[in-house]
């Protein structure tokens, strides 16, 4: 037998009888990944927008009559600051209460001559210049489930979607100063159906989508943000609409929209 065909039957031979190594899970379990915290608390802030008070604007710019002119801002885009409690019974599935506080107002200022059915014509009345502002101090309350993307693991980026259903609790506050145009003095007689300052708590329901990235720098810190889409309506019932059928003014309820979206960062503590 030559050398040759020695070595190749040698190395038959241990390859035969070599032991295999185990070969590596395709699928790695789901785990936590080092000392990752189940539970936080998020401290963010960010933007509030997308919230409209059309319906009120429309009714009281309508009662502005050429030549006269108004000029309306609508709620744009305000501050809002939340606050989050989180838990992860499992490292892909969360349950969070989250809730925050935004700030949005709508303005408008113009000129007009007040209208006061019941008021001869043969009474001139002043032509007045007015500023008004509706603002809103909105909170709302959120209760979502959550599913993660990635395992908790220190160091590395945790995508996250969820849904869930809110509530919310506006305070409103309606508030319209006058000023006579020819002499500069404030106009203080009573304009039927438009209160100079008028407020009210009140009380509606939404749900809201969310969609954010949590990432561990330490073991208990992280860096949150977030973006939230809500659903959301109320209405505000202080002012009131003239009924040209009885004479008289009645209570409406104007809808205020608070559809909108959120845009907040911050920190989060683990535990």
């Amino acid at each position: 037998m030559t050398m040759r065909r020695l070595a190749l039957l040698m190395g038959a031979l241990l390859y035969l009888h070599a032991t295999p190594a185990p070969a590596e899970p395709i699928l790695k379990p789901h785990k936590y990944s080092g000392p990752i915290p189940q539970s936080l608390f998020a401290l963010r802030v960010g933007a509030f927008g997308g919230a409209t008070n059309d319906e009120m604007i429309q009714f009281l710019d309508g009662r502005v009559k050429p030549p006269f002119e108004v000029n309306t801002k609508d709620f744009g885009t305000g501050l809002t600051i939340e606050g989050c409690y989180m838990h992860k019974p499992h490292p892909r599935f969360g349950v969070r209460v989250n809730g925050a506080v935004s700030f949005v107002k709508s303005t408008s200022t113009g000129n007009m001559v007040p209208q006061v059915p019941g008021v001869p014509d043969t009474i001139p009345l002043p032509e007045i210049n007015f500023n008004r502002e509706f603002k809103v101090e909105l909170i709302t309350l959120e209760l979502s489930g959550v599913y993660y993307f990635a395992d908790a693991a220190l160091n590395e980026f945790q995508p996250y979607l969820g849904a869930g259903f809110s509530v919310g609790l506006p305070h409103e506050t309606f508030k319209e100063s006058r000023v006579e145009t020819d002499t500069g003095q404030p106009y203080t007689d009573e304009i039927p159906g438009v209160p100079t300052n008028a407020s009210e708590w009140d009380f509606a329901g939404g749900v809201h989508a969310v969609g954010g990235v949590l990432y561990y720098f330490a073991d208990r810190w992280a860096l949150s943000t977030e973006a939230r889409v809500q659903l959301m309506q109320d209405h505000f019932g202080q002012l009131k609409v003239y009924d040209p059928e009885t004479g008289d003014f009645e209570n409406a309820n104007f809808v205020v929209d608070y559809t909108g979206f959120y845009i907040s960062a911050g920190v989060s503590y683990g535990f």
